[in-house]
C-alpha cells in the first residue's frame, strides 16, 4: 500500500509540469515563418546540361551503303564473282560428299532481293559481263579458267526475294 501511495503524491506535480511546458511552448513565438500548404519554396537551378550540346556538331556514326552485301562470304569464293547487292549470307559449309571421298567445294547460301527469275536474267548477265562462261539448266554453271561456280536459285519466302546457293571449288 506505501507503494501507491507514494506514486500518488507524485502524479498531480507531474500533471503540472506537463501543463506548465505546454503552455511554454506554445506562448514562445517561432522564429520560422508560417507556410501555406499551398507555397513551394524557391530553389535556384543552375543551367541545363543539355543546354550547352550541340546536335550539329555532334560526330555520326557513318553508315555502310544500304546496297552492300550483308555478311561475309566464306572459303574461296572467287573474288570477282558477280553477287547482287543488297544480298544477306544466310548458310555455308563444306559441299557434302560420299562418305570416305575428300572434300572439295564449298557452298554459300545468300537471300537475293530479287525474285528467281530476276535474279537469273540478273546473274547470267553480270556474270558474262566479268567473263564467266555460262552453262544453263536446273542450276546455272558458270567458268572462267579453272574456276568454277554452280548456282541454284529458288523462290524466297517473301515476294521479291529469292535464295540462291552458290558451291565453288575448294582449294
Amino acid at each position: 500500500m506505501q507503494i501507491g501511495f507514494r506514486a500518488s503524491r507524485y502524479v498531480p506535480a507531474c500533471v503540472a509540469l506537463l501543463a506548465l511546458a505546454a503552455g511554454w511552448a506554445c506562448a514562445v513565438p517561432s522564429d520560422r515563418p508560417v507556410l501555406d500548404e499551398n507555397d513551394l519554396e524557391t530553389v535556384a537551378v543552375g543551367q541545363p546540361a543539355d543546354s550547352v550540346l550541340r546536335p550539329d556538331e555532334d560526330v555520326q556514326e557513318p553508315r555502310a551503303p544500304e546496297a552492300a552485301l550483308r555478311g561475309r562470304i566464306p572459303g574461296a569464293f572467287p573474288d570477282r564473282f558477280p553477287v547482287p547487292d543488297a544480298s544477306t549470307v544466310v548458310d555455308f559449309g563444306d559441299v557434302v560428299t560420299e562418305e570416305g571421298e575428300p572434300v572439295v567445294a564449298e557452298y554459300v547460301g545468300l537471300l537475293l532481293p530479287l525474285g528467281a527469275p530476276a535474279a537469273r536474267e540478273w546473274l547470267l548477265r553480270e556474270a558474262q559481263a566479268a567473263g564467266w562462261r555460262a552453262t544453263l539448266g536446273e542450276s546455272m554453271t558458270f567458268r572462267r579458267g579453272d574456276e568454277w561456280v554452280v548456282v541454284t536459285i529458288e523462290p524466297g519466302a517473301t515476294p521479291g526475294n529469292s535464295a540462291a546457293r552458290f558451291e565453288y571449288a575448294k582449294p
